[in-house]
């Protein structure tokens, strides 16, 4: 009797077991292990990051996904507001969104893994793969990456560009900034510049020759199943992608969408979007070695005159406290990702807001949390 009743509760707990899993099949398979890698993590610290973003949410209009981690642990996946009002449509951790100037870390690793293959080195004059750009024989492809070029940004003296007006080639990019004398000389100074990050897209065209958007997709994106980033020119391969607002008032029932910028027309500088737990995966990949080395990973990680790497801001002011970051702007939406490399924890927070305030004030918090817990 007792046999039988030990071989009826393992049945009965076979069953629960399927019918459990058989309940909780509809969440994606990625998704699903992001969260369970939340086991055994400092509920201490989560709780706080949760309490803070939590209240913080009910009190301002903060729209978008925010990803928390310390080392490989989720302390935080959660998405806030709509990704369409009209629709009634809310955001969540698989939404994408347009992540502008974070775009610049994938272009500055392409180019450094152009490097590793011997194709090119970053000490290379420009004048190398642009023969008839002015000043090419003093301006280093390193000057592009860490902004010392001296070329002006060619954004700064062109208005907003809307959807479906021009189709840009990287070629086109460059002529619209080429001819324009440089801002100081090369190699003394540091502006942040657009346009060096298009002539490093330029650069990866001719190296590769392979399109910048093929390139990345083949060698980066393709290779981390990163299957909800890509670029806006290719707009059909958007499927759950956020609509971009100028102005979020929940309070008085106000939505005002924010002009689509031609993806086109920002190309290697900005052009790309995500979601959160892609982003994730992406600076995970980046900063364990599987897509570039240790040795370019320094040199990414290495400021020159300024506070600037290669396509990352880079923060030494603390000793033993060393930390990466970039934010990224565009009509519509805020994105912002830091790395502290001692301390191993990771914020990524990206908006549908135009130049969210939100994002920087929980960054801010949350990493006083992180660094002080």
């Amino acid at each position: 009797m007792i046999k039988k009743f030990i071989i009826y509760i393992v049945a009965l707990t076979i069953v629960i077991v399927l019918l459990l899993n058989g309940c909780s099949s509809n969440e994606p398979n990625e998704a699903k292990a992001l969260r369970e890698s939340s086991n055994g993590i400092n509920k201490y610290t989560q709780s706080k990051i949760i309490e803070y973003i939590d209240n913080y949410s009910k009190d301002y209009e903060f729209s978008g996904s925010i990803l928390i981690t310390e080392g490989s642990t989720i302390l935080f996946d959660k998405a806030f507001g709509m990704a369409d009002y009209d629709n009634n449509i809310e955001n969540t951790t698989q939404t994408q969104f347009e992540i502008a100037s974070i775009t610049k870390q994938f272009t500055a690793t392409a180019i450094l893994m152009l490097q590793e293959k011997n194709l090119l080195s970053v000490q290379d004059p420009i004048s190398k793969y642009i023969p008839d750009y002015p000043k090419g024989d003093e301006i280093k492809i390193c000057n592009l990456l860490d902004h010392t070029s001296g070329i002006p940004d060619y954004v700064d003296s062109i208005g907003n560009v809307e959807s479906g007006e021009q189709v840009y080639t990287l070629e086109e990019l460059i002529s619209l900034f080429k001819d324009e004398p440089l801002e100081f000389e090369v190699g003394t100074d540091f502006k942040y510049s657009n346009s060096n990050y298009i002539l490093l897209g330029y650069i990866i065209e001719k190296v590769s020759q392979k399109n910048y958007k093929e390139y990345i997709e083949e060698n980066i994106l393709k290779p981390l199943s990163l299957n909800s980033t890509g670029f806006l020119s290719n707009g059909n391969d958007m499927k759950n992608k956020a609509i971009g607002y100028a102005e979020i008032i929940n309070s008085q029932n106000q939505y005002e969408k924010s002009i689509d910028t031609e993806g086109s027309f920002i190309a290697s500088a900005g052009e790309m979007y995500s979601t959160v737990e892609d982003l994730y995966r992406w600076e995970e990949a980046l900063y364990s070695e599987k897509i570039i080395n240790k040795q370019s990973l320094n040199e990414m990680f290495t400021p020159n005159l300024s506070d600037y790497g290669y396509g990352w801001f880079i923060d030494e002011s603390t000793l033993g406290n060393k930390s990466i970051s970039h934010g990224g702007d565009l009509p519509g939406y805020t994105s912002y990702v830091k790395r502290n490399l001692d301390k191993r924890y990771l914020v990524i927070i990206l908006s549908n807001r135009d130049d969210d305030p939100y994002v920087n004030y929980i960054a801010t918090g949350v990493t006083k949390i992180l660094e002080n817990k």
